[in-house]
């Protein structure tokens, strides 16, 4: 049995954006014709759309086939980024949304202490110090104003996600994947075992700590 690693195709065209790698003849031309189909996603067409204009369009862009222009769309996203406009006008819009009940949350802070201020009476008390008084109603008043500009926050807040715990980054992302190797080499075998018996130095620390525990426990035990 034999592993066998498929190049990346697409990796020289990446290369001559990131390094300036030239293209020559027919790859020159696909390039072209990758970078067209993204200009199309960039200017809101579905892939639908853009593989109808990679189909119809003249040559040497156009006149593919259907199977051919997906191909194309694929390619593209692959090579310059895959895009979400649906996610991003939801995304868009619930900024508006949360501005809007934040404007809204600041006009209803600035009434009510309007309010306050222009109600507020000043009485000499009978020491002679002066005092600022409020009458009961509209502070009632100016109370519930204060209290409709908080629920407008809060909901502002929902929307941005501010409400929502914060995500745990998952351990085992930067964990190194296992080199999982097939073959019915016997020698091979034997080498690769070798290997695994050998001698090392851990530079982790995660062994240091696991001998660490285990010693630990015996320890206990005894």
């Amino acid at each position: 049995m034999q592993l066998i690693v498929k190049d990346d195709k697409l990796q020289k065209y990446r290369d001559h954006i990131q390094t300036g790698t030239d293209l020559t003849g027919k790859d020159k031309a696909l390039f072209d014709r990758y970078f067209f189909a993204f200009t199309l996603l960039l200017d809101g067409f579905s892939e639908r759309k853009v593989v109808e204009s990679l189909m119809f369009s003249p040559a040497p862009v156009g006149q593919l086939s259907q199977s051919q222009a997906y191909n194309v769309v694929n390619g593209c996203q692959q090579i310059f980024g895959s895009l979400d406009f649906g996610n991003a006008k939801k995304i868009a819009q619930r900024e508006i949304y949360a501005t809007r009940l934040e404007e809204m949350a600041h006009t209803m802070q600035q009434m009510g202490k309007e309010m306050l201020t222009k109600n507020s009476v000043q009485i000499e008390l009978s020491d002679g110090t002066i005092k600022e008084q409020i009458d009961i109603d509209t502070q009632k008043e100016a109370a519930a104003i204060f209290g409709r500009a908080s629920e407008a926050l809060m909901k502002s807040a929902k929307i941005r996600g501010l409400m929502e715990k914060d995500q745990l980054e998952n351990p085992n992302k930067y964990k190194v994947a296992p080199n999982i190797i097939f073959t019915d080499d016997l020698a091979s075998l034997e080498m690769y075992r070798e290997i695994e018996d050998s001698i090392y130095e851990d530079v982790t620390g995660n062994e240091t700590e696991a001998g660490q525990s285990q010693a630990d426990a015996g320890s206990q035990e005894g």
